[in-house]
């Protein structure tokens, strides 16, 4: 027994204009189950009118399954792995978030004559003139300037070391020293004096009001003699930031800024 020769031309005219191409060896499994009619020569000339409702009906139902198979077909991806169609979309793994990782901020850049020398530094020593200095003229410092730090503009400095010129009370150990609490006075000291300039007596002196105007007498220059005894004339801001030179020599800056 064997397929209908009809029903395998119906079917193979059925799948011509069909998308979905199926391989031979599915073609051949459907056919293997269509429903057969004998090859013998019919009675009275009415086997072959009775084959062709058989052969209809079988072409009906053959298309229906083919149409089927093919859509599984094509939304399944086939045999053997094939991606007709596309493969079945894959969830995504769920990312996992990373270890925040704690960054140090970065250490500010300390601005020289700010920085502190280490625990048990010797501090700037206090000098005593070999004999007694003259009374300065002028008035003290007024309290507003009392205690005021300034470095030169521009500014000397040598790596996290500064100028300072520092304007001190009566009663400051600088001051005592050199005129017994009679007058306010200045110095101009290296801050910190670490890792240099550790015993750097710098300079040191009267620091009065002449006229509305700061002068400075370098009383004690102990590294640069020539400039002892010379006095040195700063017109001051109104908001006191700022010493600019009116009498200076090459000894002195000639310009001051708050520090």
């Amino acid at each position: 027994m064997t397929a209908d020769r009809e029903t395998v031309h119906a079917l193979r005219s059925l799948l011509e204009d069909d998308v979905t191409v199926l391989p031979d060896r599915i073609f051949d499994a459907v056919l293997a189950d269509l429903p057969v009619t004998r090859q013998e020569r019919p009675i009275f000339g009415r086997g072959a009118w009775l084959g062709r409702p058989r052969a209809a009906i079988a072409v009906a139902m053959v298309a229906v399954a083919v149409i089927a198979f093919a859509v599984g077909f094509g939304l399944y991806g086939g045999f053997g792995g094939n991606t007709i169609g596309g493969p079945f979309p894959t969830a995504s793994p769920t990312p996992t978030a990373s270890p925040s990782i704690a960054v140090a901020p970065p250490s500010p850049t300390l601005k020289p004559g700010t920085a502190t020398p280490p625990a048990g530094w010797p501090t700037p020593q206090v000098l005593v003139p070999s004999s007694p200095l003259p009374s300065p003229s002028g008035s003290a410092l007024p309290a507003d300037l009392i205690g005021r730090e300034y470095v030169s503009d521009p500014i000397n400095t040598q790596g996290i070391q500064a100028e300072v010129m520092t304007l001190r009370a009566a009663d400051d150990p600088h001051c005592a020293a050199m005129y017994h609490g009679a007058s306010t006075c200045f110095t101009i000291l290296w801050t910190p004096n670490y890792p240099k300039h550790i015993d750097d007596p710098a300079v040191r002196g009267s620091a009065r009001i002449v006229d509305g105007k700061l002068v400075l007498g370098w009383a004690l220059v102990p590294f640069d003699p020539n400039c002892e005894g010379q006095s040195f004339t700063y017109s001051i801001s109104p908001d006191g930031w700022t010493l600019n030179g009116m009498q200076v020599s090459d000894c002195a800056d000639r310009r001051y800024v708050r520090h």
